[in-house]
């Protein structure tokens, strides 16, 4: 629990928040290429294929968020 106490803050930072959000449009570009660019291509793009485009964009946001705040936490000790 003691992680979580002080990891929470860290993790909500603006500094993490921001490189999580750039890492997130990068890496969720890419992912959505790669899993719907025929779709993309082709101009036959549904709400529910942009509703998995986000979505997808939050995997690579809490992974650099998580990586972040531990790398933080860990640099502290």
């Amino acid at each position: 629990m003691e992680i979580i106490r002080l990891g929470l803050p860290i993790f909500f930072s603006k500094n993490v928040a921001i490189r999580a959000f750039k890492v997130a449009i990068i890496v969720g570009v890419i992912l959505a290429f790669i899993n719907h660019g025929n779709l993309i291509f082709s101009g036959n793009i549904t709400i529910e294929c942009w509703i998995k485009m986000i979505a997808t964009c939050f995997v690579p946001y809490a992974v650099s968020s998580i990586t972040a705040t531990l790398n933080i936490l860990e640099n502290n000790k």
